[in-house]
């Protein structure tokens, strides 16, 4: 039997245990294959340099777009519409109007992005990693759903704004149709960015707006409260002095869109019966310039008592300036009165 020479001997063993640690090749860790997916997606563009583009990286390839699509929405729209908003690279000043554009604070979450098409896929290992992309347009599809029923509402309300001669009624109409302008003005906006062609419907409920702001303005330069008591007397002067505290009152003849507050000449009645009882009641009507009555505004008969009459008329007259309901008066004369700002 021939001997094996012990370097031939050496040399079998080292080749065995070469081949043991082999054993089969050494797969790569998900990590490593998850970083390779993400330097190979990131060297994929979408087919237009202006889509929203996203990537992800799943089990498969419904969990990676379903995560590529969920990272497109997060990377690209914030939370809040502001004027430096991203998505659009154009300043909201050029299109809201002056007294609502610092208001704007609109959601800009991105309803469909289910709608954006898986462009390319790959795996690697265990993973795969595809790249999604959305146009411009379709991304305007979800913001225009939004805003119809919006627009609808504004224009309701403007076309109010417009035609109400009511002047209560008129500036409850402008009241509503500020903040519906606010989110409509918002997500014009983003649809105008996103495709202009979308945003055109819009533009006439926007035009409407501007008309309805500028009747408005104009009403209120003209709707000043005037008063006009039925006669000058003590009661008429405390009346006008304690209304006067906090709402500013002209005395003058009543012109154009103002109100005319009128305050009733009921003067005053004393009867003697061995004393003096003085009464008076208080009343205020808002009416308009032209004579429409829109309010009358009473209290209860205020009475005084004295022995001697002149005495009776004084405390009356005190009694009146400290009475509680001037302050309701006053709130209400307030709802009658435009809100300009």
């Amino acid at each position: 039997m021939r001997k094996i020479e012990p370097v031939l001997l050496m040399a079998g063993i080292l080749l065995v245990l070469s081949l043991a640690s082999c054993g089969g090749g050494a797969k790569p860790k998900d990590s490593d294959s998850g970083a390779d997916l993400h330097q190979t997606l990131n060297g994929v563009p979408c087919p237009n340099a202006s889509d929203f583009r996203g990537t992800g990286i799943g089990n498969d390839e419904n969990e990676a777009l379903a995560q590529a699509r969920s990272n497109m929405a997060l990377e690209h729209f914030s939370q809040k519409f502001k004027s430096n908003v991203n998505i659009s690279g154009q300043n909201i000043d050029n299109i809201a109007s002056t007294s609502t554009k610092t208001s704007i604070d609109q959601e800009a979450a991105l309803a469909n992005a289910q709608d954006a098409k898986l462009h390319f896929s790959t795996r690697k290992g265990s993973k795969t990693g595809v790249v999604a992309c959305m146009s411009r347009s379709d991304a305007a599809k979800s913001f225009a759903e939004r805003m119809r029923p919006i627009a609808d509402s504004l224009k309701f309300a403007t076309n109010n704004v417009i035609e109400a001669k009511h002047p209560k009624l008129k500036s409850e109409a402008w009241q509503k149709a500020k903040p519906l302008y606010n989110k409509f003005i918002g997500l014009y906006s983003i649809i105008q960015s996103l495709d202009k062609e979308k945003a055109t419907p819009y533009e006439p409920v926007n035009a409407l707006y501007s008309k309805a702001e500028t009747y408005y303005l104009d009403f209120c330069q003209t709707a000043k409260l005037y008063w006009n008591p039925e006669q000058d007397n003590a009661y008429s002067e405390i009346a006008f002095s304690k209304l006067s505290k906090n709402l500013k009152l002209e005395k003058a003849s009543c012109k154009g869109n103002g109100l005319s507050l009128i305050y009733k000449n009921t003067g005053h009645k004393c009867d003697i019966a061995g004393i003096s009882k003085c009464s008076h009641q208080p009343s205020l009507l808002i009416a308009s310039c032209e004579g429409a009555e829109y309010r009358l505004l009473e209290y209860q008969n205020i009475e005084t008592y004295h022995k001697k009459e002149e005495t009776a008329k004084e405390m009356l007259q005190e009694k009146l300036k400290n009475e509680s309901f001037w302050d309701k008066w006053e709130l209400e004369i307030k709802q009658w009165s435009p809100k300009c700002e």
